[in-house]
């Protein structure tokens, strides 16, 4: 029997207008982005989702998107538990910095493990295991989970290969629905709302895509 998990970003931060390192780190929500959270609730009631469990990481930008996204969408905020393995990558000692310091070059994956941050394959490690845990909880048929830019971009290159649904950009609020059977994640669709009400000149949704690593995270 396959289930759903249904895994959303965070809505717009303040580091993410500032382009600023944010992995462990934290920073508020904007007021955009509180407005993208309410929008993102109504296009998941006008698709008549329903979820039996919801969770996040514990950074206070997943929690307040959560609650924010939830209310909209069913009345009230659902209950949720906040784990600490839904972070985002450990950015170490460039956390809170000006994104323009990073330099990647050819050791993407373990750039900042020098600087006291996690490489990115043992980020999806502890984040996919964590998912594993949770998904296969009784009763968890169809689970929301609010995290991050950076390794929900890992987790969807993890399980490329059976994914259904090309990977573009993943913006603020969009939610990336998995099947899980068999101990395989496929990507089957991506759910978004229509945010572009929001966007300004010179400042449109921000958005992640693969091998942009100085997008916003």
């Amino acid at each position: 029997m396959s289930r759903h998990l249904y895994l959303m970003r965070h809505a717009e931060t303040l580091f993410n207008l500032q382009r600023k390192t944010q992995g462990w780190c934290d920073s508020p929500l904007t007021p955009r982005g509180v407005e993208q959270a309410r929008l993102t609730g109504q296009e998941l009631a006008r698709r008549g989702l329903a979820f039996d469990h919801a969770y996040c990481s514990t950074a206070e930008r997943c929690s307040d998107t959560l609650e924010l996204v939830t209310e909209a969408a069913f009345g009230q905020a659902m209950p949720y538990e906040r784990r600490k393995g839904l972070r985002e990558l450990n950015f170490g000692s460039y956390e809170a910095q000006d994104q323009f310091l990073e330099s990647h070059d050819d050791d993407f994956d373990t750039f900042y493990v020098p600087f006291g941050g996690e490489s990115h394959a043992d980020a999806v490690a502890r984040f996919e295991a964590d998912l594993l845990e949770i998904i296969g909880r009784p009763g968890h048929e169809s689970v929301l989970v609010c995290s991050h830019g950076g390794i929900a971009i890992n987790f969807y290159m993890r399980w490329r290969e059976h994914a259904q649904v090309p990977f573009s950009t993943l913006s603020n609020c969009a939610t990336y629905d998995y099947e899980y059977r068999d101990g395989i994640f496929s990507c089957v669709g991506v759910l978004a709302a229509d945010l572009s009400s929001l966007e300004e000149p010179g400042m449109p949704t921000q958005a992640r895509r693969i091998g942009a690593a100085r997008d916003p995270r």
